[in-house]
């Protein structure tokens, strides 16, 4: 029979599985300069489905009954064009949207944001918006690095992260902070453990959350280093 509530097995963290003609687009985007026009990705809808049901199959075959998928994170673009980072946030919020729409008992959608270094984080809130009031998304994706080794990026206690957790907490939306891609002297896997790591120890020793105690985080990858540290 179907699972009870208190049963139920939720993957919080989980991301879109979506056909390659997705990650195709995203190469175009790149190389194109900005060129050739503002397309968002047109990915068949049948292409799609399959790439769902074989999410989908995993889960059962797991019993997983629900997960919240998110855009790949090393996959995002988070250093470069803001234009480019706009139609690829877009580009995989709708595919979520769509993949919601072909199993809505199985997903939930996690929001992509066109973060980019360097930038102020309001530049996000126009897709926040989107994401949550029309497409029914139920939390964000937040890159604590974007600039991903390379270029300086405040820590999460900081003030430019305020207007933000002000947005997350007037929408009652939760943010999983997950970190992306790096190009510096860490491997891609120890990126993930450093920066998640920061983004507690940045916080705990900060008064962010004396500040919006309504705020919800949730931190990737069982908070990094933290808990061996513990």
């Amino acid at each position: 029979g179907a699972a009870k509530p208190a049963d139920m097995i939720i993957d919080a963290h989980a991301h879109l599985v979506a056909p390659s003609s997705l990650y195709a687009y995203r190469s175009t985007l790149i190389v194109s300069g900005g060129q050739h026009g503002a397309a968002l990705a047109a990915i068949p809808d049948d292409d799609l489905k399959k790439s769902a049901d074989s999410n989908v199959k995993l889960m059962d075959e797991v019993g997983t009954d629900i997960q919240f998928i998110s855009p790949r994170p090393f996959m995002q673009i988070h250093r470069g064009r803001f234009t480019d980072s706009q139609l690829w946030a877009r580009s995989n919020n709708e595919q979520i949207a769509k993949s919601v729409k072909f199993h809505p008992t199985r997903f939930r959608g996690v929001a992509g944001i066109p973060q980019c270094s360097g930038l102020p984080i309001e530049t996000t809130f126009g897709e926040i918006d989107y994401a949550i009031k029309e497409l029914g998304f139920i939390g964000i994706l937040l890159n604590p690095d974007p600039g991903e080794g390379l270029d300086q990026t405040p820590t999460l206690a900081d003030p430019y992260w305020y207007p933000l957790y002000e947005k997350a907490i007037a929408l009652k939306i939760p943010v999983h902070i997950h970190s992306g891609g790096c190009c510096g002297r860490e491997t891609y896997d120890e990126h993930f453990v450093t920066e998640e790591s920061l983004a507690i120890t940045s916080i705990a020793r900060s008064d962010v959350f004396d500040r919006y105690p309504e705020l919800n985080l949730l931190i990737s990858h069982g908070g990094g280093s933290i808990p061996y540290q513990v």
